[in-house]
């Protein structure tokens, strides 16, 4: 009888951020775009080994694992903004002088290949949507077969194109391979945590969002079944899960489907289950506010960017300031808390003009904050100012406008004509100190939350 093959060794892996950041938005969950291709591919690759390098290890952890596993593959998924530390994190495990393929993945490798290809050892990137793509890689490497022209990647000869959506994603991310304990969540009401991807996409199109990334092909909503979802909430709470944050960017963009999904998971009667969701304000009614309520959602996530309606249009985001009030004001009507996130500065194009908030506006938003935190219509506040990230209908407007990004005090924002960099830092430095005082005032400053909110006021002290 013939001895059995060694199965072939694949590492997944996000960059090394280091234990430090534990707690920090970068680690409170696994890379589910990962998790998600280990899951579609595992059961389809009998002959391949999966591993995991997760965000929270260090540098020397991240290298001293790859040493040991010795993987035939090394794939690293990244966006825009981690860029650096991927390069890094790219030459580093390169120089191991390990014999493997080196792939890319994620938002930045989907955007922008050809950075990734001329200045790291990448041999292949892959575009957009990743479980068929990986899942025919590797089946290919374990047949011995040529990569080079493998539809959804790009290699330093050619680019082979983008690979159709998966029609059916009624599957699971491999969750057998994490250890929860690994992750903490800043605001959750229970210490097990778990993000899930009820929906992928987003039916809208705004100018400062980084999506567009992944509208490389239609449609741009796809649903999982609502008994799926049912079945992946009961198999978490099997694990010891007891909040579920549902990520997808707009849970309500049906409210039918919406009604449905709540419905199946309030069949199971989870004993002590909660929920957080992310929302969209115009398409929330009663009995939906009424059914997440029921179903134990504490808290929802809504982007209201501004409280000016020029701007909410000029930015196509397709929602209005009474739709705002409407939604916040259902929303407390049910006891659902409210973390609202603002944006300052944003900018678009008009008819061939460029247009932008001005400080009236901005000084508009601010108003409107603190009206809500003191009607308690928002429980937590966030604040960003605008910056145009690679891939965003933003990002071609700046540089069409030459108001491209640099950084200042407050990070990256754009030059925006007639505004001053000094205006724009009293503004923000307003709503960091608006969001500090009320995390102070409402008791939100925990200790899974105080690193951030010390970074914060040592921020502010220093504009």
């Amino acid at each position: 009888m013939a001895p059995p093959q060694n199965k072939l060794k694949v590492v997944f892996a996000d960059p090394p951020f280091g234990r430090e950041s534990k707690g920090e938005a970068v680690t409170e969950s696994p890379n589910l775009g990962i998790l998600y291709i280990i899951g579609y591919a595992k059961p389809r690759l009998s002959e391949v080994e999966f591993h995991y390098l997760e965000p929270f290890l260090s540098m020397q952890e991240h290298l001293q694992k790859v040493m040991k596993i010795e993987p035939d593959v090394y794939a690293i998924s990244f966006t825009t903004p981690r860029r650096d530390l991927s390069f890094e994190t790219i030459a580093k495990v390169k120089a191991l002088g390990l014999k493997m393929l080196m792939v890319a993945g994620g938002a930045h490798p989907t955007i922008d290949p050809q950075d990734v290809l001329n200045n790291t050892p990448i041999e292949v990137c892959i575009r957009g949507e990743g479980e068929e793509t990986v899942t025919e890689l590797l089946k290919r490497i374990v047949e011995k077969r040529p990569v080079d022209d493998i539809v959804g990647t790009v290699n330093v000869q050619q680019d082979n194109g983008i690979r159709p959506l998966l029609k059916d994603i009624d599957f699971f991310p491999a969750w057998d391979i994490i250890d929860f304990e690994n992750y903490d969540v800043a605001v959750s009401k229970k210490k097990r945590m778990a993000y899930m991807l009820p929906i992928r996409g987003c039916p809208n199109y705004c100018t400062y969002c980084s999506n567009p990334v992944w509208k490389l092909e239609k449609p741009w909503i796809r649903q999982r079944s609502p008994k799926n979802i049912a079945e992946e909430v009961n198999y978490l709470y099997s694990r010891g899960i007891r909040e579920i944050y549902l990520r997808s960017d707009t849970f309500n963009v049906d409210i039918k489907w919406c009604l449905e999904t709540l419905s199946e998971i309030e069949k199971l009667k989870l004993r002590g289950m909660t929920f957080q969701c992310n929302l969209r304000a115009d398409k929330l009614n009663d009995e939906l506010a009424k059914k997440l309520q029921d179903v134990n959602v504490w808290l929802v996530h809504i982007g209201l960017e501004s409280a000016n309606d020029r701007v909410l249009k000029g930015i196509g985001k397709n929602v209005t300031q009474i739709d705002n009030v409407r939604t916040l004001e259902l929303l407390k009507k049910y006891h659902i808390k409210v973390y609202g996130f603002l944006m300052l500065y944003n900018a678009w194009e008009t008819n061939g003009k460029l247009e932008y908030e001005s400080p009236e506006e901005v000084t508009n938003t601010l108003k409107f904050a603190k009206e809500c935190l003191r009607d308690n219509l928002i429980e937590y506040i966030s604040w960003s100012i605008t910056n145009p990230i690679i891939g965003s209908k933003l990002y071609h407007i700046a540089e069409k406008y030459g108001i491209a990004t640099h950084n200042v005090k407050i990070g990256n924002c754009m030059s925006l004509p007639g505004i001053s960099e000094q205006q724009m830092v009293e503004d923000v430095k307003q709503g960091m100190i608006l969001q500090l005082l009320n995390g102070i005032q409402r008791g939100l400053i925990t200790k899974k939350s105080y690193k951030r909110a010390a970074q914060k006021a040592v921020k502010i002290l220093n504009m």
